[in-house]
């Protein structure tokens, strides 16, 4: 029970997190990094069904999903410096302290990258450590740098 729950949190979270609160402004840098993030989510939630036994574990379909994901995963970052318009969610914080920041982002990419490695090998309780990682660094960085819901 524990082992789906975990997995199941951190893709809630993850995706709550993404969808933003209307009454927050926000810029067209913030609007980019809004996007970013939900286009990356169907391939980890696809992946957590898996993980979860919601769904049959396919070494071949969660292999293509965790190769995707390292990739989508890079790209919200390529939108984080402040928006002048309206920062949505992202907390000043994340301005004010750079290097917390960068520390928890590349934290986040070895979670990722070792997710993918894992995913490769097939081995589906090494799958789902790494998956779990990955949502635990997705969790660390919205409680410091992320407004909570």
């Amino acid at each position: 029970m524990k082992t789906k729950l975990i997995p199941a949190l951190s893709a809630a979270l993850i995706l709550a997190a993404c969808a933003g609160e209307p009454d927050v402004p926000k810029g067209p840098v913030s609007e980019a990094r809004t996007t970013a993030f939900k286009a990356m989510m169907p391939n980890f939630s696809s992946m957590g069904k898996m993980v979860n036994g919601d769904e049959v574990y396919n070494v071949e379909t969660f292999k293509t999903a965790a190769a995707a994901f390292a990739q989508e995963s890079k790209k919200p970052f390529e939108h984080f410096h402040k928006d002048e318009q309206g920062d949505g969610d992202t907390l000043p914080v994340t301005w004010e302290n750079p290097d917390a920041f960068k520390a928890e982002q590349e934290k986040f990419h070895a979670a990722v990258d070792e997710l993918n490695e894992q995913a490769q090998t097939g081995n589906l309780e090494a799958v789902k450590t790494a998956y779990n990682n990955v949502g635990a660094s997705c969790k660390s960085c919205h409680d410091t740098f992320r407004r909570p819901k």
